[in-house]
């Protein structure tokens, strides 16, 4: 309670640094965003109101009123209207854009565009017949966000519930269900309050918050469910409460410890990637995920310490006599021990189907194709989009401009000027974009941005207008104004560099990643030929999962029931952040598994014997804790924003196939053809024989192996 104190407090002591628009891009058009910032041209927000009626006097009444009383705003610096500002009327004037310049940081327009919004609305209830539509990018980050904050708190109002209701049937006792869910919850209000200090190290983005609670509540209920489930089990065996909380700590506790690291690994490596918001979500996830580990490792025990027998209390049904704490349980043969015979059995024909299922599902990555949603990010029925595409359709490049930023010396003068001007009508003739350019000059003279009307389009076009702009704009203007630089930044702009970006850092992280787990779990567990093996089956899992969202998102079929509209890609930032984190979260259940079979390794069982015991000691552990996980992440799917729903369905599929395909099939089978290549056992002669055994005693094996696990 004291950490979570001073994290709340320190973080609300220093105040959040946010991640401005300026500091979340890469390449060029970084640098030409941070040259507007430091010579005071950072585009103002701009909003676009489309005026349309059927008659041209009418529109321009309409026009000349909304013009007025918008210029009578604090929050407004400039008003252009199609009377003073050719090219903002169309179709014999009946069709007139007014645009609005808003004052103040544009990182926060999203607060100064409200009484504009509340002016508008005012404007077109006055005005019958009389078609008024606003949108803008503080209009947008608006609506966004306000989407956002909607779709966070219905998640958070289902999300507890189910997981409350899933933890409840696990345990079948109410009180022991509500230790996991308090860990979970208090590691999250930890972590957010932590955000605070964390921003002075990298501003918060938008998505930092909800990774935090995601990843929070999903690692916090996992690592206190593998706890009490062993602790529990300790007890039924026969263990005082003392002795069952030092078997768990030096088993369970030990595997949390491991898995908590393989998470951090594997969220370290967006920090190499230079994007800031990538370093933002990663810290976050980082420090949540530390503090469940420590939680599970003090808070969790000392519960458990102080609640004793207690945390059996409001069962749902009646315990049997033999289910007594203080007596050991009757061994009897549950549906995983029988289900870890069959597959140690068979250990060849069950690791090939896991294969088969695994790679077909991964089939589909070949055709991954990734963009930034933009428009289809949130429903087509969201007014201010619906508002942006009827004002793209009447003056095509007037939602979007891509911002030509000049380097150079006395760029003031009229020449330079005009030198200029031309190259931004050169640039509209290359986008084909309709709407107005402009040049504006730094107060030096030495920078100067030349705005540059540019359609909306999918990745394909905006990669081709913004070759076109730099390899033709550029040189161009060394040419004309000696000693000039250009660089081209802008929405577009910033989309290429990113992907661009992307590409070449993905290869470099996944080999970080990937570098640090050998090292960990050959550490662990000192078999390279394991780490490998196990890290082999990570990644087809995670590309099954990658399958699954490309099947989904890239296509239309699931349009209806998922409610989004396909844009035919996935989000270009997804699959590099959901590999780090399906990296880590997936190995939670290989760690569990390899740390009991190393148990009984080392308490003389042979491989298959201990790949069967495993298996069979934590199938229902493991699995409630799917259950939980995929319910958690599932909920996320019900956001309105696409970005949302495909990373709550890929992480979902991900901890579903896990859970069940590698860690149910395929890592036992594997342990058991390793043998002593994989978890070494106990010295040759407290070691039991396995190859003076016929095919015929495996079956029993696994019921023996059973017995010793529980009276171990």
């Amino acid at each position: 309670m004291a950490l979570i104190t001073a994290c709340v407090a320190l973080g609300s002591l220093s105040g959040t640094r946010t991640l401005s628009d300026s500091a979340s891009g890469v390449g060029e058009a970084a640098h030409a965003q941070a040259r507007l910032a430091s010579s005071g041209l950072a585009d103002p927000a701009t909003e676009n109101v489309l005026v349309r009626s059927s008659s041209a006097p009418h529109t321009a009444a309409v026009v000349a009123t909304l013009s007025r009383r918008a210029r009578g705003e604090s929050t407004v610096l400039t008003v252009r209207t199609p009377l003073g500002t050719p090219g903002l009327s169309r179709a014999g004037g009946r069709s007139a854009l007014v645009v609005v310049t808003l004052r103040g940081n544009p990182d926060d327009a999203d607060s100064q565009v409200a009484p504009l919004e509340r002016l508008v609305s005012t404007v077109a209830r006055q005005s019958p017949g009389v078609s008024i539509q606003e949108s803008g990018g503080a209009s947008i980050d608006r609506a966004m966000n306000q989407i956002v904050d909607n779709g966070l708190h219905r998640a958070e109002l289902i999300a507890l519930p189910i997981t409350l209701v899933i933890l409840v049937l696990a345990f079948g006792a109410v009180v022991a269900a509500f230790v996991p869910l308090l860990l979970g919850l208090t590691s999250v209000a930890a972590a957010l309050g932590a955000l605070g200090l964390v921003s002075h190290i990298a501003p918060n983005g938008s998505s930092t918050a909800p990774v935090v609670v995601l990843i929070g509540l999903a690692v916090g209920v996992d690592y206190s469910l593998f706890y009490i489930r062993r602790e529990r089990a300790e007890r039924r065996a026969g263990a005082g409460p003392e002795a069952a909380l030092d078997a768990t700590a030096s088993t369970v506790g030990r595997a949390i410890v491991v898995a908590g690291m393989t998470v951090v690994i594997g969220l370290a490596g967006l920090l190499f990637t230079g994007f800031g918001v990538f370093t933002s979500m990663a810290l976050g996830a980082i420090v949540v995920v530390v503090i469940a580990v420590i939680g599970s490792l003090t808070v969790l025990p000392a519960v458990l310490a102080l609640l004793g027998v207690r945390v059996e209390r409001g069962r749902l049904w009646g315990r049997r006599r033999d289910q007594r704490p203080d007596r050991p349980r009757r061994t009897r043969r549950t549906m995983w021990s029988r289900f870890a015979g069959l597959v140690t059995g068979h250990p060849r024909s069950a690791l090939a189907l896991a294969l088969l299922v695994l790679v077909g599902l991964a089939l589909p990555v070949l055709g991954t194709r990734t963009a930034d949603p933009g428009d289809h990010d949130a429903s087509a029925k969201t007014p201010v989009l619906v508002a942006e595409r009827a004002i793209e359709r009447a003056f095509p490049g007037s939602s979007d401009t891509g911002q030509l930023v000049v380097s150079g010396r006395g760029l003031g003068t009229a020449t330079a000027r005009a030198q200029l001007a031309a190259l931004g009508r050169d640039g509209r003739k290359i986008t084909g974009g309709r709407g107005v350019v402009s040049v504006r000059v730094s107060r030096t003279g030495k920078t100067a941005v030349v705005s540059i009307p540019v359609p909306s389009g999918d990745l394909t076009v905006a990669k081709r207008n913004v070759q076109a702009l730099r390899s033709r704009l550029e040189p161009a203007t060394a040419r004309l104004i000696p000693g000039a630089h250009a660089q081209l930044t802008g929405d577009d702009a910033e989309n290429v560099d990113f992907t661009q970006r992307l590409s070449t850092v993905t290869p470099l992280v996944i080999a970080f990643v990937l570098a640090l787990a050998f090292i960990l779990l050959v550490g662990t567990f000192r078999s390279p030929l394991l780490a490998v093996s196990v890290m082999g089956l990570n990644l087809l899992s995670v590309g099954a999962a990658f399958g699954v969202l490309v099947a989904v998102f890239q296509h239309t079929w699931a349009q209806g029931l998922l409610g989004f509209t396909s844009d035919g890609a996935v989000v270009n930032w997804l699959p590099l952040f959901a590999f780090v984190v399906l990296f880590g979260l997936s190995m939670d259940y290989t760690v569990l598994v390899l740390e009991r079979a190393a148990e009984a390794r080392r308490a003389g069982a042979g491989a298959r014997a201990a790949a069967a015991e495993a298996l069979g000691a934590t199938g229902s552990t493991v699995t409630s804790a799917a259950i939980v996980m995929v319910a958690v992440f599932a909920v996320f799917a019900t956001l309105p924003l696409l970005e949302f729903k495909q990373m709550g369905i890929g992480l979902a599929a991900a901890i579903a196939l896990d859970a069940t395909v590698v860690r149910a099939v395929a890592l036992p089978a594997l342990l058991t053809l390793l043998g002593d290549r994989g978890l070494r056992g106990a010295p040759a002669g407290a070691r039991r024989s396995e190859r003076s055994r016929s095919n015929a005693d495996w079956d029993h094996l696994a019921d023996v192996a059973m017995l010793e696990a529980i009276h171990e």
